[in-house]
């Protein structure tokens, strides 16, 4: 059962570091350990065999399904000791879950952390010189963090490894209870090629082609604004070449259509005027037969008559522009200096 579950593993870690998936990442670790065994670990770490003869390293694959879910495989070397008593090397093989269970953190460089469960099964030292597999159990929690690295994510936590056998530690006691190991980690989580960030490209990619169709209806938006711009400045200028046209005209026929009553110092205004006549009853008699607003009779005591006078202005240009509508009643109509 131990070999078939060991062949199981190495074929399961095969299959997953062959796989082809943007979720996978290349894992590596390092850890030191305490043995809880038959055998008293020793503490005293100024005595460097004792966490050289504790340490090991693992490497393996690194599979993310979602922001909760993640799981990884690894193949390690690591070693369990106590000085002078006894020393003992095993190469585990394991599959471990991460479930986050604070998806939503606050701090930056602290992404996730997450509750961790195993199995896995590791060649140990049954007794000096004999070899076995000895299935296990692994219970820990890990922490990512993932905004210290530009390359990867460093990763860093413990596990608990609990074996099925009592012969970890090279010895095998009649009525003890099974070896146990307590590790400490620090691992490195790179991605595989493009993988890296893959949910952030890909919302940045979705951001950049937001911002490309914005860009293109500005453009389509500048541009028909441009475009009515450019008929309203047309426009303007043809009315504008139009009225010069019309004023010229105006002024050019000025000398047919001006009348000055007499010799007058100051100009005060002008009238446009459409009819004149002797009495004020026929002006009166004339100005209602059109049933125009604000018409008015002004009389003219030099020559003397009374003048039918559909507007009246203080500018000449003024003048001008009206007595192309006073001669839509009357082409006789002409400009009255007072």
């Amino acid at each position: 059962m131990k070999f078939n579950l060991s062949l199981f593993l190495t074929l399961l870690l095969s299959v997953m570091l062959n796989a082809q998936s943007k979720s996978w990442s290349v894992y590596t670790s390092v850890e030191e350990a305490i043995h809880v065994s038959d055998i008293r670990p020793s503490y005293n770490y100024f005595n460097l065999s004792v966490p050289a003869g504790n340490a090991g390293m693992r490497m393996g694959a690194f599979y993310t399904h979602d922001e909760n879910i993640s799981a990884e495989i690894t193949l390690g070397v690591i070693g369990i000791s106590s000085p002078n008593r006894f020393s003992s090397g095993l190469i585990p093989i394991e599959v471990v879950g991460h479930y986050n269970v604070l998806p939503e953190l606050p701090i930056d460089w602290l992404s996730k952390i997450n509750l961790d469960l195993g199995l896995g099964s590791s060649l140990a030292e049954s007794s000096p010189g004999n070899f076995g597999f000895s299935e296990h159990m692994v219970l820990g929690a890990t922490a990512e963090l993932g905004n210290l690295l530009p390359f990867g994510t460093l990763m860093m936590g413990t596990r608990y490894t609990m074996f099925i056998d009592d012969f970890v530690d090279g010895y095998a006691v009649s009525g003890t209870g099974n070896d146990k190991i307590l590790r400490f980690f620090t691992g490195l989580r790179i991605d595989l090629g493009n993988s890296n960030n893959s949910a952030e490209l890909s919302e940045a990619k979705a951001k950049i082609d937001k911002l490309e169709s914005d860009l293109m209806v500005a453009a389509l938006a500048y541009d028909d604004l441009s475009a009515q711009k450019e008929g309203a400045t047309s426009s303007l200028k043809a009315e504008n070449t139009e009225l010069k046209e019309k004023l010229k005209s105006l002024e050019n026929s000025a000398t047919t259509t001006f009348e000055t009553t007499q010799m007058i110092s100051e100009i005060n205004g002008y009238h446009v005027v459409i009819g004149s006549f002797p009495n004020e009853s026929m002006a009166n008699e004339y100005l209602n037969s059109l049933d125009i607003d604000d018409l008015q009779v002004v009389f003219v005591e030099s020559i003397p008559t009374y003048r039918v006078v559909l507007s009246e202005h203080k500018e000449l240009r003024e003048a001008l522009l009206a007595l192309e509508n006073a001669m839509a009643i009357t082409p006789n109509a002409w400009i009255a200096v007072y």
